[in-house]
């Protein structure tokens, strides 16, 4: 039985800012520590982030990187 596949969806941005690494000075290769989860049509990745596009980076933009989550449902 063959299964016809669905035709990929167009790209998702789930942040509205874009982090710097080298303005976090740290040795973290960043692609290496980026996670996600899908479960019941949600799909939550979760990402470093220096851009404090959010307003809650408590060291500001571009300095220490802090986790970020968001929740993106899919249809």
């Amino acid at each position: 039985m063959t299964r016809a596949l669905r035709p990929p969806r167009p790209d998702h941005q789930v942040s509205a800012g874009t982090f710097n690494a080298p303005d976090a000075q740290n040795s973290f290769h960043h692609g290496d520590y980026t996670h996600a989860a899908f479960q019941s049509h949600a799909f939550d990745p979760a990402w470093p982030d220096n851009s404090n596009s959010t307003g809650q980076n408590p060291d500001g933009t571009l300095h220490q990187l802090d986790l970020f989550t968001a929740k993106v449902t899919i249809r």
